[in-house]
Parts: structure tokens; sequence; C-alpha cells
């Protein structure tokens, strides 16, 4: 699998970013994301261009089914971009050490860490590798 996201990675724009491939039988899913929302039409368009390829043709000669998605609403934020793009959201974060997670509003993003405000106010900063996940908290 790692050999087929390698050559995944190098058809993909240079703007999207691979957050997922999984495999199963002759069924593909590939989940990207960017720094802009990724829409169907960005979707669409990466799903014939890794057609046109013919690179899954290659290992899948009795044919494939073929999905391109982004994350969905309730995905957790797994890569610096997905913090980036939702800076000033609402993130329920998951630490190691607290099992019912927090509330703080996400104020800053590098490639290393974050940095959020609480609800009493205090301000919080992770690494990536500090925290089980983050999920962007949903306002309807």
């Amino acid at each position: 699998m790692e050999e087929l996201l390698n050559k995944i990675n190098k058809i993909v724009p240079k703007e999207l970013i691979v957050l997922d491939l999984i495999e199963d039988k002759s069924k593909i899913k590939i989940v990207v994301d960017s720094a802009q929302s990724v829409d169907l039409n960005t979707t669409t368009y990466l799903a014939k261009r890794i057609r046109k390829s013919e690179l899954l043709d290659v290992l899948y000669p009795d044919g494939y089914q073929l999905e391109v998605s982004s994350p969905g609403i309730d995905a957790p934020l797994v890569h610096p971009i997905q913090f980036e793009k939702n800076i000033g959201r609402d993130l329920l974060i998951n630490e190691f050490d607290n099992p019912n997670g927090i509330i703080a509003k996400l104020t800053d993003a590098s490639e290393n860490g974050f940095n959020a405000v609480s609800e009493n106010g205090d301000e919080i900063s992770y690494s990536y590798d500090q925290i089980k996940s983050a999920i962007v908290k949903v306002k309807f």
C-alpha cells in the first residue's frame, strides 16, 4: 500500500494532500484535503486524473472501484494544513490523559503544533503527538 500511496501522491496536484488511502480488494478510497475547501469538482477532477494515469489499471486488471472524497465534517484533523484552515473555530480536543476532552478555540497552527484558548480562557499549546484527536465542533 505504501508503494501505491507514493504513486498516487505523484499524481495529486501540489495543493492537495492525501490524508488516507484505503484498499479493500478492488475498491480504492482516497481522502484528500487542502488549505482551501475541497469541492465535488476537485474530487471529480482528481478521480479522472488518476484513472487517466492508468496506474490502477495495471494493479487491478480485472477492474476496480475508485472513490475520491474530502474528509467529512466530523472527521478528525490529522494534518497541519487542516488545523491552519480551521483557525478561529472551536475544537473538541481529546488528550491522552483526559478521556472527556476539552473544547477550545483554535488560535494558531504550525507544522509542529497548535495553540488554542480553552472555554475558561486558558491559553494552551499542543504538539500534534500530544493529543489523541481534534475534531471541529460544528455549530448549527
